[in-house]
């Protein structure tokens, strides 16, 4: 296993030709990226990236982010990896819990 500068470990050698070169990425509405970012993920954990440290930064995509609001499995995924605790919108919404629970620098 070796380390990027994200971070992120991986096994040496792989690489992921899907993303923004993707030749049907530029055809694609919102709402596929996203689903495209979602299969990624899942795709990048299975080869060996920390799936906290992926969904990190694809949380820094706005329309990605935006899954924290749309159901409560991707409101615990996104604020664990974000804020590090699994919380749910009961009183709040997302975008809040975020900005409550953010760790203090």
């Amino acid at each position: 296993m070796s380390e990027v500068n994200s971070g992120i470990v991986r096994s040496p050698g792989w690489g992921d030709p899907i993303g923004a070169h993707y030749g049907e990425w530029q055809g694609l509405d919102d709402k596929g990226r996203v689903q495209l970012m979602l299969e990624t993920a899942i795709d990048l954990a299975m080869q060996g990236y920390e799936l906290e440290r992926v969904l990190r930064a694809f949380a820094e995509v706005e329309e990605f982010r935006a899954l924290g609001s749309e159901s409560y499995p991707m409101c615990r995924a996104l604020t664990k990896a974000i804020v590090g605790k699994s919380l749910e919108p009961n009183t709040m919404t997302f975008e809040e819990l975020l900005v409550a629970h953010r760790p203090k620098s």
